[in-house]
């Protein structure tokens, strides 16, 4: 069976639906990470006021994200500054036995050319549960991030030592030596 990028995306708005009405008297702010905002989920056939407003959303979360991630690992700063590119990424905590783990980002190029992305986690077995975490990508390559905006990511992109990945959650940031997830353009917003 084929991924599908639209029914990933449909699936995953229902299931954040859900999720969403689950989990809102759960949520509770780390004092040692400060949490970005959410992203609003994503669906098909967006007026263009929603395509701005989700967007937006992105561009806030990229913020509170590359903020945090370079007030607790400040080298970072330079590296992404020194980069091809760069991807931020909000994986939202999901059931497997409900969906994917799934998520939204975008891509920066150094050129300022931003691609909006979606991944799908493709490492977690049914009855895991994954909790919210946000990604940043950085691509020291040119044409491995051509690649990566281009036509997704392939299953071994983790091994790239061209991409170094920082997972930022509720404990902190950690550098990623191997994730499982598939990386597509967002047919939505771009």
């Amino acid at each position: 069976m084929r991924f599908n990028p639209y029914l990933a995306s449909r699936r995953a708005l229902m299931v954040g639906a859900l999720m969403a009405l689950l989990m809102a008297g759960c949520a509770s702010e780390s004092p040692r990470i400060k949490k970005p905002a959410a992203l609003p989920p994503s669906s098909g056939a967006l007026s263009e006021k929603a395509k701005q407003e989700q967007r937006q959303a992105i561009f806030k979360v990229r913020d509170q994200t590359l903020n945090q991630l370079h007030k607790l690992k400040p080298p970072t700063r330079t590296e992404i500054g020194q980069a091809a590119g760069y991807g931020v990424f909000e994986i939202n905590g999901l059931n497997a036995v409900l969906a994917q783990s799934h998520g939204r980002g975008m891509v920066m190029e150094r050129s300022g050319r931003v691609t909006y992305m979606q991944l799908a986690r493709t490492d977690i077995g049914p009855g895991t549960v994954v909790k919210p975490y946000w990604q940043v990508m950085v691509f020291r390559d040119p044409q491995r991030l051509s690649q990566f905006v281009t036509a997704g990511s392939p299953a071994n992109v983790s091994s790239d030592p061209s991409v170094t990945v920082y997972q930022l959650n509720e404990k902190g940031v950690s550098i990623q030596a191997d994730w499982g997830a598939r990386y597509f353009r967002d047919p939505n917003l771009n």
